[in-house]
């Protein structure tokens, strides 16, 4: 078993950032550290992180959820002398059963005297004559990465994939609606990965604030946490907009609904200083996410509204939910507040109805009701 001594973690997007690369970069290790608990390195174009007892399996899986990592791998730091990479690389080929070997070099370091091509012929042309291997540049049965640093030589075998994307915090924090579906987690999980810190408002139909923390709503919030820094979660009742809906004309009750969510998101933007609200919409996927009826609910918020999910199908949001590990939780039974109203909503509320339906009805009272009832929960 190959004993690595480092973890090598490079970026993509946010070494195109010209100036500004050097806060991406700082911003990434900052959060990887967070994360880790541990201090990193920062070489040219790259992060490294020293292990301790081997532990890089228990690393890895917290490195996986870092955005801004494109990829990372476990790797054996050796010092600049090409005789001791070459009984690294011979030592843990031994432990495999093939017959074929391909050597990569990035050399960062301008001043190692080999070029890449160089070193990696030198490399193989001696490593296939001592273990009478072929060194085969189309369709090797094992791959060999070796990067020159100003550090030395770092030589791992594997890259594992990361998230990609900006560094949390590299833009600023917004508010999600967090629904019972499978739809919201996901939207909340891209504009994370774009670098937003994100909270999420829940609004329930349980009789306690805490009662919903043991229902999936809770284990989804713990869930998209670990791919952030830490979020909030403000929870609120439905009941004020419940009690008021029995008023309303049933066709109305869901789109009056949802302009209420989004008029109770505003208000707590604009209290708490979020910048953009994000709900889970996707065009046309439900009856009343039509854009006549998304457009006359805009109305109801000063605050921008990003729908990330807006031009993506059912399929395309699944497997996305599958992959961040929300579905399975997204699935199971709830009392969701859309569920108890009306199921046939309008497609194609005029804004000026919907406005009048608001102000006759007083909506805007439930709205104050609801925000003084409202818990947050840190996770």
């Amino acid at each position: 078993m190959v004993e690595y001594n480092s973890i090598i973690i490079h970026y993509g997007e946010i070494a195109l950032k010209l100036g500004r690369r050097p806060y991406y970069e700082k911003l990434l290790k900052k959060n990887l550290e967070k994360k880790l608990n541990r201090k990193l390195r920062r070489l040219r174009g790259r992060l490294v992180l020293k292990l301790e007892d081997n532990d890089w399996r228990i690393l890895s899986e917290k490195i996986g959820r870092v955005f801004g990592v494109v990829w990372y791998a476990p790797a054996i730091h050796v010092k600049k002398d090409i005789e001791e990479l070459e009984e690294k690389i011979i030592e843990a080929l031994k432990q495999e059963d093939i017959r074929s070997f391909k050597i990569y070099v990035k050399r960062s370091d301008k001043t190692f005297p080999l070029k890449s091509i160089e070193l990696a012929e030198k490399l193989g042309r001696n490593i296939s004559n001592r273990l009478n291997l072929k060194v085969d540049l189309e369709n090797p049965e094992k791959k060999v990465y070796i990067e020159v640093t100003e550090d030395g030589f770092y030589l791992f075998f594997d890259k594992i994939a990361g998230l990609g994307g900006l560094p949390t915090g590299s833009s600023s924090k917004v508010l999600s609606l967090l629904s019972g579906g499978i739809d919201s987690p996901v939207a909340s999980w891209l504009m994370m990965k774009r670098g937003c810190y994100v909270d999420l408002l829940h609004i329930h139909s349980s009789l306690t604030h805490d009662e919903v923390l043991e229902t999936k709503i809770g284990k989804i919030a713990k869930k998209l946490s670990d791919y952030s820094l830490g979020l909030t979660l403000y929870l609120a009742s439905f009941k004020p907009f419940f009690l008021k809906s029995f008023e309303l004309p049933p066709k109305m009750i869901l789109v009056a609904f949802r302009a209420y969510m989004l008029r109770l998101a505003d208000r707590i933007a604009g209290s708490k200083g979020y910048l953009g609200i994000v709900t889970g919409d996707s065009l046309g996927q439900v009856a009343s996410q039509t854009l006549e009826n998304l457009y006359a609910v805009n109305m109801f918020s000063q605050t921008p509204t990003y729908r990330p999910l807006i031009g993506m199908d059912k399929q395309e949001i699944v497997d996305l939910a599958k992959k961040i590990g929300t579905y399975d939780l997204s699935i199971q039974e709830y009392r969701d507040c859309c569920a108890i109203i009306a199921r046939h909503p309008e497609t194609r509320v005029k804004p000026q109805e919907l406005r009048e339906l608001w102000e006759k009805h007083n909506l805007e009272e439930t709205v104050e009701e609801t925000l003084n009832n409202i818990a947050e929960y840190e996770f």
